[in-house]
């Protein structure tokens, strides 16, 4: 028995050990060295705050002996349950929107075998938003097109290239594709609103957390920033906590600040990566960030409003 005991003792002693070897150094890459480094992407993306709150529910309980250290781990992961709502989670309250506000609606549509018009058309009967901004529709058909076009006669709707789709409460004046393969896809879309011109850049990043992500936003940035864009919405496969997206705050503001509830928008159900985001150029004011979630997609649809 006495060696048997032993034995588990020393078996619990690798086990702590090898659970603080991983854990420490997970903790450190998210608040700390984060995506500035490639090497660092994958664990920096693959282990999102609440994956890390799991983590430590998991050692403390490992640590349940000694008394000093189970109290240490216990505090030590409430205090990152305070920082996760913190920085994730926007107590509602009531936003009291102008009627001649803009709004947007962008959800990507998970490359489904069909769109889901049925929800798409309930928002837009409640929410008549003047943009419609819809990614992974590689299944969309000319009679979606037409099925719309008849229910919402005040928009025009149009299949873009990158497997998007876009409808405009107004007219499309021109759209511009620029695709890098295995990168990013992008599409600017000038239209006429009735509260005037507005450009918008509407992209996809390629979904490998492998992929040089620097370049990829910092790439994205220049192509807007050049054009001069109003409004930039898309899945960028990135989380909003990436260094790489700090740069955007220098002339684009995020909608991020404005949400209700919690503000990440991947997985269905599950609150981990705020992935899909909105900008807006710096003086435009974003004034609420809504999220509705359907089952028929892993991402929640977005609903923005702001004032040009």
């Amino acid at each position: 028995m006495y060696l048997l005991y032993k034995i588990a003792k020393i078996f619990l002693f690798i086990i702590r050990a090898c659970a603080l070897l991983v854990y420490m150094p997970l903790l450190i890459i998210h608040f700390i060295l984060k995506d500035h480094f490639r090497f660092f992407q994958i664990p920096f993306y693959a282990f999102p705050l609440p994956i890390l709150i799991m983590g430590g529910i998991i050692i403390t309980i490992l640590f349940f002996r000694p008394k000093a250290y189970f109290i240490l781990f216990v505090c030590m992961t409430l205090g990152l349950t305070g920082i996760w709502i913190n920085n994730a989670y926007f107590f509602p309250k009531t936003v009291e929107i102008p009627r001649d506000a803009t709004s947007v609606i962008f959800w990507n549509a998970a490359n489904r075998a069909t769109i889901h018009l049925d929800f798409l058309s309930e928002n837009i009967k409640h929410i008549a938003p003047d943009i419609i901004a819809l990614a992974e529709t590689e299944n969309a058909s000319s009679q979606d097109i037409q099925q719309l076009s008849k229910a919402f006669p005040a928009y025009e709707f149009r299949i873009l290239e990158g497997d998007m789709l876009i409808g405009i409460k107004g007219t499309i004046e021109k759209i511009t594709y620029i695709i890098e393969e295995q990168n990013y896809d992008i599409n600017f879309v000038e239209a006429q609103l009735k509260s005037g011109p507005i450009l918008i850049a509407f992209t996809d990043t390629f979904q490998d957390p492998g992929m040089d992500k620097r370049k990829t936003l910092e790439t994205i940035l220049q192509l807007v920033s050049e054009r001069n864009s109003d409004l930039i919405v898309g899945d960028f496969n990135t989380p909003y906590e990436s260094v790489h997206f700090r740069n955007y705050e220098l002339d684009y503001t995020s909608f991020h600040n404005y949400g209700q509830g919690f503000s990440a928008t991947w997985p269905f159900g599950i609150p981990l990566l705020e992935i899909d985001q909105i900008y807006v150029l710096k003086p435009i004011a974003p004034i609420l960030l809504q999220k509705i979630y359907y089952d028929v997609s892993d991402h929640a649809m977005l609903v923005g409003h702001f004032k040009q």
